[in-house]
């Protein structure tokens, strides 16, 4: 190298340590802002009634959220609209990881069974963690006279539009209207705004079957109030091991589940998304954590935003092939 390319080449060299060390003061403030998060306490926003699936989860890792930060993890319940309403209010909140919020595979079905949407359920909110997955199954009022799969789709088929089932939200809803198409049999469905609201009904005797979660229908299966007659996963749930698979129980490729995600308002730095979902990583892998998650039928996942947002598109187009084939319309 001769005398004059040294000028050039110090140059570069000192263009380019300016250009580092530029780059790595504007990621200071970043990381200082995840180190002091959270600064206040924290709203977990879920947008559908408490005491359904969603919500018993929800309270399970605010408080343990609320452990390992200092700060208080609020559960707020702000049901309607399968979710929009709720995640309405988490979308116009200021993106510093302060509301989150939990939602279920709703989230993505929405567009597809809705006329009007005021959100890109892709775009307009910042993905952290699938934090946990649970099987829908078919439960049953007690007075309904079938004791299995094959006995209940023998009865539909005798009954043809005459037995309603219920649904609280888009997700479930296509989990009868999967069982509809695959078993052949005409139901009546009718929608509600969460887990609990079928609970209540079935409890009631206003409607014969619903599609939920292991999670929402845990506590009436243990206590022999409601029949649960098939499980909607590849393998039964630990937590009611007697349960057959929908499968087991007469009606081949059966297979759906519930999936529940937490995401932060649109712009949320990935600082600090990146350190909740390790926190909830951490959280959900306590013996005592995976413990309640089986008893509840659930289980963790807990992956990275990068993962999590991968997911969501997947079961975005999986959900508009499922809504088109069982002829749902927009409403």
């Amino acid at each position: 190298m001769g005398d004059r390319d040294q000028p050039i080449q110090q140059r570069k060299r000192a263009t380019l340590a300016a250009l580092g060390a530029a780059g790595a003061l504007a990621v200071l403030p970043a990381l200082a802002q995840a180190q002091a998060y959270p600064a206040k306490s924290v709203r977990l926003m879920v947008p559908y009634p408490a005491a359904g699936g969603t919500d018993i989860l929800a309270r399970l890792f605010a408080q343990k959220l609320t452990e390992a930060w200092g700060q208080s993890v609020v559960v707020e319940n702000r049901p309607g609209a399968d979710g929009v309403i709720g995640s309405e209010v988490v979308m116009a909140s200021p993106p510093d990881g302060h509301t989150l919020m939990l939602v279920v595979a709703a989230h993505v079905i929405n567009p597809f069974v809705k006329a009007r949407m005021p959100f890109d359920v892709l775009k307009d909110f910042t993905p952290v963690t699938l934090v946990s997955a649970s099987p829908w199954v078919v439960v049953l009022n007690p007075a309904v006279p079938a004791n299995n799969i094959r006995e209940l789709i023998a009865l539909a088929k005798a009954q043809p539009g005459k037995l309603t089932f219920g649904s609280s939200e888009p997700s479930s809803r296509l989990a009868g209207e999967q069982f509809k198409v695959q078993a052949g049999v005409d139901l009546l469905h009718i929608p509600y705004k969460g887990g609990s609201q079928i609970m209540a009904d079935l409890l009631g005797g206003h409607i014969q079957v619903g599609f939920t979660s292991v999670l929402t229908v845990l506590q009436h299966y243990k206590s022999g109030k409601l029949r649960v007659l098939g499980v909607g996963g590849r393998s039964r749930s630990p937590s009611m091991p007697d349960v057959p698979t929908v499968v087991e129980g007469g009606l081949p490729g059966y297979e759906t589940s519930a999936w529940y995600g937490m995401y932060a308002p649109p712009g949320a730095p990935a600082e600090i998304t990146h350190k909740i979902q390790r926190d909830i990583a951490r959280i959900a892998n306590l013996l005592e954590v995976r413990e309640r998650l089986t008893q509840l039928g659930a289980e963790p996942v807990a992956n990275t935003p990068e993962e999590f947002s991968a997911f969501a598109r997947a079961e975005y187009n999986k959900y508009d092939k499922l809504v088109k084939q069982a002829g749902m319309k927009a409403e």
